[in-house]
């Protein structure tokens, strides 16, 4: 039944519905904040904060905190997906978090990792090493086609035991 509906729903579908309950038991901040993915693919994620009143500043844009919501969800789903698409059991986590504000978002804003590679290769060694493995990856925040904030997380990955 699992693999009948995994071929029937898309890898967009099935990722907002894992972000949605993930986010609900876990991290009531991400759902609070409306975000889904708007495409997830081998290579890229992105994830779409709209624009209402619980996510903006008393300025009127996006708040900082919706904005570092939305950065580490497009970077921790992409490394979630490739995760699962090979099946290991790695545990993740961000070790650092930077940003460059650059314009105020004032809009629906997408947050877009593109390292696949990068994310793969850090899997690899994780697997190869058992150790805890990390690596910078980098998002960036778009409203309305424009770049405004620009972000680096480090990414931790370790694969776990097997009991």
């Amino acid at each position: 039944m699992r693999k009948q509906l995994e071929s029937y729903l898309s890898d967009r579908t099935k990722t907002n519905m894992m972000l949605k309950a993930f986010s609900a038991m876990k991290v009531p901040l991400l759902f609070a904040t409306g975000a889904r993915v708007q495409r997830i693919d081998d290579q890229q994620c992105v994830i779409r904060i709209p624009f209402f009143k619980f996510v903006k500043n008393h300025l009127g844009s996006l708040y900082f905190g919706a904005l570092a919501i939305g950065a580490d969800a497009c970077v921790g789903m992409l490394a979630v997906h490739k995760i699962y698409q090979r099946d290991e059991n790695i545990s993740l986590v961000f070790k650092s978090f930077s940003a460059q504000f650059l314009k105020r978002a004032v809009g629906p804003t997408d947050f877009v990792c593109d390292e696949g590679d990068k994310i793969d290769a850090l899997i690899e060694a994780a697997i190869a090493s058992g150790e805890r493995v990390h690596k910078k990856i980098s998002a960036r925040a778009v409203t309305h086609g424009e770049t405004v904030a620009e972000f680096t997380l480090e990414l931790s990955l370790k694969k776990k035991l097997q009991k």
